[in-house]
């Protein structure tokens, strides 16, 4: 039975190719981007732009939740993304899904046309949250959020405070800091799907994203992208953002590769290791990837997709290796 994601009027159906999900951040302080779609207009036009490319989902963001971020006044956050959601419904088909954990900008977009909401904590940061998307018929992404689950962690500190100060016992807390990261994010995961499944949202209504980035070591994020197969086995369709995270940075520098952001080499080194990931990703299992350029991620996208269906593909001669006629 194919696994399948729905949301307002729209359906994904697993295992056909992962979906790649432009990042549209209308923020002024994000870490890849911060003030470059800083205003409606740019905002709509980079939407549109990353469409073009092949966008089969967009991400659009009010708020940076990067280490050391600001935290932004919930009017403040419905004020940058409403105005992009309620154009971008008149010009693209494409799911549309907000990057917010708080309720109240939740409620704000998905009456004005949104139809994921992308919630980094999981439903454990807002009380609400669960409510306002049970009482819609849009989807959400539920991620795994290390920072909530380790609060005491040496990774979770730099980051913000994200709500969830009482979603889990002390004891819990313990359990999963004492735990391999795989499974400290299935108790996690387990929590945030009971709590949406008890809000009347069905398991079709859910996509489960592994958290990359957020409060991890490298090993962490390394281990949870190679076995992206358990949020699969979850039942859910999964959604993971790798796209110029920190530990890729990490790993091209330390093997001597220039990742500077402000040269053209170290930019472009920065996107070319993420659509590596990109590809190794999809081979893995992810359903849909959350990425800042789509141009250069298609052709790994479908490198990663042809491995994962390897078992599926017709067994014929290559033609380059057919035996001309005589």
């Amino acid at each position: 039975m194919n696994r399948i994601f729905k949301c307002n009027d729209k359906t994904i159906v697993g295992d056909r190719g992962a979906i790649l999900c432009g990042i549209v951040n209308v923020t002024p302080d994000s870490f890849s981007d911060g003030g470059r779609w800083f205003s409606t207009d740019k905002a709509v036009a980079r939407a549109m732009d990353l469409v073009a490319q092949g966008a089969g989902m967009l991400d659009i963001g009010g708020e940076s939740t990067r280490p050391g971020s600001t935290p932004v006044e919930v009017q403040e956050e419905i004020g940058r993304i409403t105005p992009v959601i309620r154009e971008l419904k008149k010009r693209t088909d494409v799911p549309l899904s907000v990057d917010t954990w708080k309720a109240p900008v939740a409620r704000a977009v998905i009456e004005a046309g949104a139809d994921i909401v992308n919630d980094i904590t999981g439903f454990l940061g807002d009380p609400d949250m669960a409510g306002v998307v049970g009482a819609s018929k849009a989807g959400a992404v539920l991620m795994f959020n290390p920072v909530i689950a380790r609060p005491d962690h040496p990774g979770s500190r730099i980051f913000p405070s994200f709500g969830g100060a009482t979603a889990f016992s002390g004891e819990e807390i313990k359990k999963m800091e004492a735990m391999d990261i795989q499974d400290a994010m299935v108790f996690y995961l387990k929590r945030c799907i009971r709590i949406a499944r008890e809000a009347g949202i069905e398991a079709e209504r859910i996509m489960l994203d592994p958290g990359i980035g957020f409060g991890l070591t490298k090993k962490e994020n390394l281990l949870l992208i190679r076995d992206l197969h358990v949020l699969n086995q979850m039942g859910c369709l999964s959604f993971v953002g790798v796209s110029r995270k920190r530990f890729v940075v990490n790993i091209l520098e330390d093997a001597g590769f220039n990742l500077d952001p402000e040269t053209e080499e170290g930019h472009k080194n920065r996107d070319e290791g993420s659509a590596a990931l990109t590809a190794i990703a999809t081979a893995l299992g992810a359903d849909v990837v959350r990425i800042h350029m789509i141009a250069g991620h298609k052709m790994h996208a479908k490198i990663g997709h042809a491995v994962r269906t390897a078992a599926k593909i017709e067994d014929v001669h290559l033609k380059q290796y057919e035996a001309k006629k005589r």
